[in-house]
């Protein structure tokens, strides 16, 4: 439960790469604890909700302001080509500019536009859910298939996740770069789920020196810990951050999970690991 007279905590779970257990122990911090939001902000593969029960889910639509034209106002002076930082608008001799699906929704055209000539449409580029499971809530962000930049429906996802007003688990896509980003931009604090391989340690150094830019305060939990016969400890950047939990290879809950079955469900050290983060997690936010 939530310390009396606290506000509401939000827990980013992220990993430095995909596979290290991140989605399960999102899982299993939002089921040890009553009344939790759970916020999918992995918005290009949300699989969240197979770990929470798979509830019925009420959807919006998630919409990005880009640019069209009035071709008859159009010039053909191509300064909105040449403000574009992202290389979304294209501007060939006499032909009226056309926007690729690259556009970032910035507006930068828009205003650039000497004649007026460029407006905004809304164009869908996602969806967002809200179900119930048992006393708490999911809330899942889906990018649509072909849409390129996945931000506006993670900042989406996250922004009806907090409005409920209640604790909040995040999870982050993997990795660590804009997604991972816009995910953890509102967190109070984070947990960066690794394991103990070389490939998990150096792409988990990447995501941590990112949460340090951030200043976001965050902590360790290794996943699959022991499965090598020397596993070096964890040194540099990682070797400043707490280890909350450190979790034994688990054939039970690699399957359990393969059928839809949470961790916390079948082995006793997953529910006392997600404990241990959320009190890690009041502790330092205090």
């Amino acid at each position: 439960m939530r310390p009396l007279g606290r506000e509401p905590l939000s827990i980013a779970v992220v990993s430095g790469k995909g596979g290290t257990g991140k989605t399960s122990f999102s899982a299993s911090l939002a089921l040890s604890r009553p009344c939790v939001v759970a916020a999918d902000a992995d918005v290009e593969e949300p699989n969240l909700a197979l770990l929470l029960g798979e509830p019925v889910m009420e959807t919006m639509n998630v919409t990005l302001p880009v640019p069209a034209v009035d071709a008859e106002k159009c010039t053909r002076c191509g300064i909105c080509s040449r403000t574009c930082r992202f290389g979304a608008v294209f501007s060939f001799g006499k032909a009226a500019p056309v926007f690729n699906e690259l556009c970032h929704g910035c507006g930068a055209c828009v205003m650039a536009c000497p004649e007026k000539a460029l407006y905004e449409v809304e164009r869908p580029v996602g969806f967002v859910g809200r179900g119930r499971t048992g006393s708490g809530i999911l809330v899942e962000g889906r990018l649509m298939v072909g849409m390129p930049n996945p931000v506006p429906v993670i900042e989406r996802t996250i922004e009806l996740a907090l409005s409920e007003g209640r604790d909040t688990v995040i999870d982050a896509p993997p990795g660590a770069a804009c997604p991972m980003v816009a995910a953890v931009r509102r967190a109070d604090a984070v947990i960066l789920v690794t394991e103990p391989t070389p490939f998990g340690r150096a792409d988990a150094e990447v995501a941590a020196d990112v949460l340090k830019d951030m200043e976001k305060p965050a902590a360790l939990v290794v996943n699959r810990s022991g499965i090598l016969e020397t596993e070096p400890p964890f040194d540099g950047i990682l070797g400043t951050l707490p280890v909350v939990a450190r979790l034994a290879f688990s054939r039970i809950v690699a399957e359990g999970s393969a059928r839809g079955i949470p961790p916390t469900q079948l082995d006793p050290s997953w529910k006392e690991a997600a404990e241990a983060a959320w009190e890690w997690a009041w502790e330092v936010t205090k």
